[in-house]
Protein backbone atom coordinates (compact mmCIF):
# COMPACT_ATOMS: atom_id res chain seq x y z
CA UNK A 1 0.00 0.00 0.00
CA UNK A 2 1.24 3.12 -0.94
CA UNK A 3 2.19 5.29 1.91
CA UNK A 4 1.93 9.38 2.12
CA UNK A 5 3.90 11.14 5.03
CA UNK A 6 1.55 14.00 5.34
CA UNK A 7 4.00 16.21 7.96
CA UNK A 8 4.33 19.47 6.75
CA UNK A 9 1.10 19.04 4.08
CA UNK A 10 -1.53 21.39 4.79
CA UNK A 11 -5.26 20.66 3.97
CA UNK A 12 -4.94 21.38 0.16
CA UNK A 13 -1.90 19.74 -0.37
CA UNK A 14 -3.13 16.60 1.10
CA UNK A 15 -6.28 16.99 -0.20
CA UNK A 16 -4.75 17.19 -3.85
CA UNK A 17 -2.33 13.91 -3.27
CA UNK A 18 -5.54 12.17 -2.30
CA UNK A 19 -7.53 13.35 -5.25
CA UNK A 20 -5.30 11.78 -7.34
CA UNK A 21 -6.08 8.12 -6.43
CA UNK A 22 -8.88 6.20 -8.52
CA UNK A 23 -11.72 4.64 -6.99
CA UNK A 24 -10.96 1.38 -5.06
CA UNK A 25 -7.27 2.56 -4.48
CA UNK A 26 -6.14 3.09 -0.70
CA UNK A 27 -3.02 5.18 0.53
CA UNK A 28 -1.80 5.56 4.00
CA UNK A 29 -1.47 8.70 5.72
CA UNK A 30 1.17 9.05 8.65
CA UNK A 31 2.37 12.08 10.86
CA UNK A 32 3.95 12.51 13.97
CA UNK A 33 1.21 14.86 15.30
CA UNK A 34 -2.97 14.31 15.34
CA UNK A 35 -4.11 14.46 12.28
CA UNK A 36 -8.15 14.41 13.22
CA UNK A 37 -8.60 18.08 12.64
CA UNK A 38 -7.36 17.51 8.31
CA UNK A 39 -9.24 14.00 8.69
CA UNK A 40 -12.60 15.33 10.07
CA UNK A 41 -12.28 18.15 7.51
CA UNK A 42 -12.02 15.71 4.22
CA UNK A 43 -14.97 14.04 5.71
CA UNK A 44 -17.17 16.60 5.56
CA UNK A 45 -15.89 18.39 2.55
CA UNK A 46 -16.33 14.78 0.53
CA UNK A 47 -18.13 12.36 2.81
CA UNK A 48 -18.71 9.84 0.10
CA UNK A 49 -15.48 9.47 -1.52
CA UNK A 50 -13.19 8.34 1.23
CA UNK A 51 -13.60 6.37 4.36
CA UNK A 52 -11.19 6.19 7.33
CA UNK A 53 -9.64 3.24 9.50
CA UNK A 54 -7.03 3.92 12.22
CA UNK A 55 -4.23 1.85 11.83
CA UNK A 56 -2.43 3.45 14.88
CA UNK A 57 -2.91 6.76 17.00
CA UNK A 58 -0.83 7.64 19.88
CA UNK A 59 0.77 10.70 20.75
CA UNK A 60 3.85 10.68 18.50
CA UNK A 61 2.85 9.14 15.55
CA UNK A 62 -0.63 8.56 13.45
CA UNK A 63 -1.47 6.14 10.73
CA UNK A 64 -4.54 6.20 8.97
CA UNK A 65 -5.61 3.82 6.37
CA UNK A 66 -7.77 5.94 3.20
CA UNK A 67 -9.95 4.06 0.89
CA UNK A 68 -11.40 5.96 -2.27
CA UNK A 69 -14.55 5.18 -3.07
CA UNK A 70 -16.51 6.76 -6.39
CA UNK A 71 -19.34 8.93 -5.22
CA UNK A 72 -22.04 6.40 -7.02
CA UNK A 73 -21.00 3.95 -4.58
CA UNK A 74 -23.71 2.87 -1.84
CA UNK A 75 -22.39 2.99 1.38
CA UNK A 76 -23.58 2.30 4.53
CA UNK A 77 -22.08 1.94 8.08
CA UNK A 78 -22.76 -1.56 8.22
CA UNK A 79 -20.43 -2.26 5.18
CA UNK A 80 -17.97 -0.10 6.48
CA UNK A 81 -17.78 -1.99 9.97
CA UNK A 82 -17.74 -5.09 8.31
CA UNK A 83 -14.90 -3.86 5.97
CA UNK A 84 -13.01 -3.04 9.14
CA UNK A 85 -13.69 -6.63 10.55
CA UNK A 86 -11.67 -7.98 7.77
CA UNK A 87 -9.05 -5.48 8.13
CA UNK A 88 -8.60 -5.92 11.74
CA UNK A 89 -9.33 -10.14 10.93
CA UNK A 90 -6.37 -9.86 8.71
CA UNK A 91 -3.57 -8.12 11.09
CA UNK A 92 -4.01 -10.86 13.56
CA UNK A 93 -3.96 -13.67 11.44
CA UNK A 94 -0.50 -12.30 9.51
CA UNK A 95 0.79 -11.42 13.34
CA UNK A 96 -0.25 -15.21 14.06
CA UNK A 97 1.59 -16.15 11.48
CA UNK A 98 4.42 -14.19 12.10
CA UNK A 99 4.80 -15.57 15.78
CA UNK A 100 4.84 -18.90 14.41
CA UNK A 101 7.89 -18.19 12.42
CA UNK A 102 9.81 -16.40 15.39
CA UNK A 103 9.64 -12.95 13.65
CA UNK A 104 8.28 -10.93 17.03
CA UNK A 105 9.26 -7.39 15.89
CA UNK A 106 6.38 -7.63 12.99
CA UNK A 107 4.30 -9.47 15.21
CA UNK A 108 4.58 -6.78 17.77
CA UNK A 109 4.21 -3.97 15.61
CA UNK A 110 1.00 -6.09 13.76
CA UNK A 111 -0.44 -6.70 17.09
CA UNK A 112 -0.03 -2.91 18.27
CA UNK A 113 -1.64 -2.08 15.52
CA UNK A 114 -4.91 -4.83 15.87
CA UNK A 115 -5.10 -3.22 18.87
CA UNK A 116 -5.64 0.35 18.28
CA UNK A 117 -7.48 -0.46 14.93
CA UNK A 118 -9.85 -2.75 17.29
CA UNK A 119 -10.23 0.04 20.11
CA UNK A 120 -10.97 2.91 17.57
CA UNK A 121 -13.83 0.48 16.12
CA UNK A 122 -15.33 0.01 19.60
CA UNK A 123 -15.24 3.53 20.30
CA UNK A 124 -17.12 4.04 17.05
CA UNK A 125 -19.84 1.21 17.88
CA UNK A 126 -20.30 2.09 21.08
CA UNK A 127 -19.79 6.37 20.50
CA UNK A 128 -22.06 6.34 17.97
CA UNK A 129 -23.90 3.38 17.01
CA UNK A 130 -25.32 1.86 19.95
CA UNK A 131 -26.60 5.06 21.06
CA UNK A 132 -28.82 5.52 17.82
CA UNK A 133 -29.58 1.71 18.18
CA UNK A 134 -30.61 2.60 21.59
CA UNK A 135 -33.03 5.69 20.34
CA UNK A 136 -34.79 4.15 18.08
CA UNK A 137 -35.32 0.71 19.25
CA UNK A 138 -36.27 2.26 23.07
CA UNK A 139 -33.65 -0.33 24.48
CA UNK A 140 -30.96 0.53 26.57
CA UNK A 141 -30.81 -1.22 30.20
CA UNK A 142 -30.78 -4.83 29.93
CA UNK A 143 -30.26 -4.93 26.24
CA UNK A 144 -28.72 -5.77 23.48
CA UNK A 145 -26.06 -3.14 23.22
CA UNK A 146 -25.32 -3.25 27.10
CA UNK A 147 -24.38 -7.34 26.60
CA UNK A 148 -22.22 -5.84 23.69
CA UNK A 149 -20.65 -3.90 26.06
CA UNK A 150 -19.57 -6.34 28.28
CA UNK A 151 -18.52 -8.68 25.51
CA UNK A 152 -16.41 -5.10 24.14
CA UNK A 153 -14.96 -4.99 27.95
CA UNK A 154 -13.95 -9.29 27.31
CA UNK A 155 -12.51 -8.16 24.09
CA UNK A 156 -10.04 -5.29 24.93
CA UNK A 157 -8.78 -7.57 28.05
CA UNK A 158 -7.82 -10.28 25.59
CA UNK A 159 -6.10 -8.28 23.16
CA UNK A 160 -3.95 -6.49 26.18
CA UNK A 161 -3.06 -10.05 26.85
CA UNK A 162 -2.07 -10.47 22.91
CA UNK A 163 -0.08 -7.42 23.36
CA UNK A 164 1.57 -8.73 26.38
CA UNK A 165 2.11 -11.85 24.97
CA UNK A 166 3.76 -10.78 21.73
CA UNK A 167 6.06 -8.22 23.80
CA UNK A 168 7.11 -11.39 26.18
CA UNK A 169 7.73 -13.31 22.45
CA UNK A 170 5.67 -16.00 24.48
CA UNK A 171 3.97 -18.16 21.61
CA UNK A 172 1.79 -20.29 23.85
CA UNK A 173 0.28 -17.38 25.36
CA UNK A 174 -0.35 -15.43 22.33
CA UNK A 175 -2.21 -18.58 21.38
CA UNK A 176 -4.66 -18.50 24.19
CA UNK A 177 -5.48 -15.01 24.07
CA UNK A 178 -6.15 -15.97 20.36
CA UNK A 179 -8.59 -18.71 21.07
Amino acid sequence: MEVLDIDGLDYDDMLQQLSCLEPGHSIELVGTRAIVGLLKRLLQDQPLRYELSTIRRRPDEWRVKVIVFGEEEPRSVTSYLGRDHDRLDDLLQQAVKLAAHGEWAETQSLIADFRDGLFWHIEIEERLLFPEFELLSGSSAGGPTEAMRSEHDTIKECVNGLVEAAGAEDHDELARHHA
